[in-house]
């Protein structure tokens, strides 16, 4: 089985279309969204009609949720206070373009996906968050100790956990015994489509990959590969000079 995950997208048009073009160069079984659809690229409205187009299942990210209770500010991460200003001014152009049916479209997207897999040597458990299972806007990040990430994993019934929220990628197999049995678990962070900060400018999706024939005893049962894709960089900053934003997304877009 092979799903794809995306996550943070952030109005970022050009870099979703090419992200979902090279994702179906991979045929996976489904893709999951793990939310951010909006704010910072403009293309609000657009980004969503795409992603219901596709019939991507998403889940609703700190942005998502502020935008569709018309939050005049809710927290995010700069750099600057260029930056926080340029957040602020984004708030307010997204609340002002944003339709009454996307609003509400982000209004009933879900906090976490839980999923259950059914093989014939063995079940895995997997739930999808954006920033924790506690919080959207919690930061997971890798150096998370392994014992924190078991806990949460625990607390939900998962033996692979997706995230977001950090716009930085990676994967830590974590060896865990449960029912007097050796096994290993999965937390994964899926990256980042519109505004990565993994050091480049590509924007990234996650592949994961289940091996039927293998239960969660081996760690290579899980395989999980991060994939970085080239968009039109140059358009996203046009079209957010074009709308009135200041340029400040710019740096946003560095990766980093």
């Amino acid at each position: 089985m092979k799903l794809a995950f995306i996550s943070d997208i952030h109005a970022n048009l050009p870099a979703l279309k090419s992200v979902l073009k090279n994702i179906q160069q991979h045929q996976p079984d489904d893709i999951y969204c793990l939310g951010d659809l909006v704010n910072f690229a403009g293309w609000d409205n657009e980004v969503i009609e795409l992603i219901r187009k596709h019939g991507i299942t998403c889940l609703q990210g700190n942005h998502d949720e502020g935008i569709a209770l018309n939050k005049s500010y809710f927290s995010f991460s700069y750099n600057s206070k260029e930056q926080r200003k340029f957040g602020i001014d984004s708030i307010g152009f997204v609340n002002n373009r944003i339709t009454s049916e996307n609003r509400n479209f982000l209004q009933n997207l879900p906090f976490m996906l839980q999923m259950q897999f059914r093989f014939p040597f063995h079940t895995i458990n997997i739930a999808m968050v954006h920033g924790s299972t506690i919080s959207n806007n919690d930061y997971v990040h890798q150096d998370t100790s392994e014992a924190v990430l078991l806990e949460m994993m625990d607390s939900v019934n998962a033996d692979i956990l997706l995230m977001g929220h950090t716009h930085i990628p990676y994967h830590k197999v974590l060896y865990c015994e449960e029912n007097n049995k050796k096994i290993y678990k999965h937390a994964i962070n899926a990256g980042s489509v519109g505004k990565p900060k993994h050091g480049d400018n590509q924007s990234c999706f996650t592949l994961l990959e289940i091996n039927h024939n293998t239960d969660l005893s081996s760690p290579d049962t899980v395989k999980v590969t991060f994939h970085f894709v080239k968009y039109d960089i140059q358009r996203t900053i046009s079209h957010i000079k074009e709308i009135g934003l200041s340029d400040a997304y710019n740096k946003f877009l560095s990766g980093t």
